[in-house]
């Protein structure tokens, strides 16, 4: 009886869902892409929004000149007209769209801080083609790999509203599955899923009778609308293109290996991220 009870408790108020987002509010430029998406989903999901407002200049000053500098509190002064604009520019665009938004400002490399900060939320919204600072590099790609939290991606130049035509790029991965288990929230409310059915990524040597891990049956525990459809890679542009045809959002896993803080993508994840035309999901 115990038993029924909690199975009950837990079906019925326990459902699948953000309560926390996280976006990344670029210094001295309009806000729009990645803050339009967060907005969108943070009012889908009921869910509250912090906006993060990195400053890595205020604080290499800090680090190598000293906090109480002349140079630092100079800097710091400039700085923050442009600080108190782009805080009223996030507040406005929450109160807008009915959203709580709270504005944060830290002192650091973006990606850093973005890593730190979206561990305790439950999605990071980051504009594709933003760099580190301005120092090279790109800021998804250290996001998706190193942050821990399922990362989404959105063009610069913007999305529509998404997340009614859901396309997972599934390959039995580790990666794959992590992206599919962050995606659950957006895969139980959307109105159909479809799976792309890639060749197997993993070797399983020791395998002679292989137990049933069918990724159609698992989803349509959270949605019944899922439809899978086999998908062979045909060049860097194919998945995006199929993902395009098919849905609003994609969601895959990210594939990279660290080597001395350099992270290098697979090349589908590169392919899709140097190009993106439609928002994607990572999680690694």
């Amino acid at each position: 009886m115990r038993c029924e009870w909690l199975g009950k408790y837990l079906g019925e108020y326990l459902a699948v869902a953000w309560k926390s987002l996280l976006v990344h509010l670029k210094p001295h430029t309009e806000n729009n892409a990645a803050l339009a998406s967060a907005l969108s989903v943070a009012k889908t999901f009921d869910a509250s929004l912090t906006g993060l407002y990195a400053m890595r200049e205020l604080a290499m000053l800090k680090l190598v000149i000293g906090p109480d500098s002349a140079a630092a509190r100079e800097a710091e002064a400039r700085d923050a007209p442009l600080v108190r604009a782009a805080e009223d520019q996030f507040l406005k665009a929450c109160a807008d769209a009915g959203v709580i938004g709270t504005f944060e400002v830290a002192e650091g490399n973006s990606n850093e801080l973005l890593c730190l900060a979206g561990r305790v939320h439950d999605a990071l919204f980051v504009e594709a083609g933003s760099s580190l600072d301005g120092r090279g590099g790109d800021l998804v790609e250290e996001c998706a790999i190193t942050a821990g939290t399922p990362t989404i991606i959105v063009p610069p130049t913007g999305a529509k509203p998404f997340g009614q035509s859901i396309v997972v790029a599934w390959n039995h991965s580790r990666q794959s599955a992590a992206a599919v288990h962050a995606a659950l929230p957006l895969i139980e409310r959307a109105e159909n899923v479809v799976v792309l059915l890639g060749q197997q990524r993993d070797a399983l040597p020791s395998v002679t009778r292989r137990p049933r891990a069918d990724i159609g049956d698992y989803l349509r525990r959270y949605n019944p609308n899922v439809r899978v459809s086999p998908f062979e890679e045909r060049d860097g542009s194919s998945l995006q293109t199929a993902a395009m045809a098919a849905g609003d959002v994609l969601v895959m896993g990210a594939y990279g290996r660290s080597a001395w803080r350099e992270f290098l993508f697979g090349g589908s994840t590169r392919a899709v991220v140097s190009d993106l035309r439609l928002p994607v999901l990572m999680a690694h």
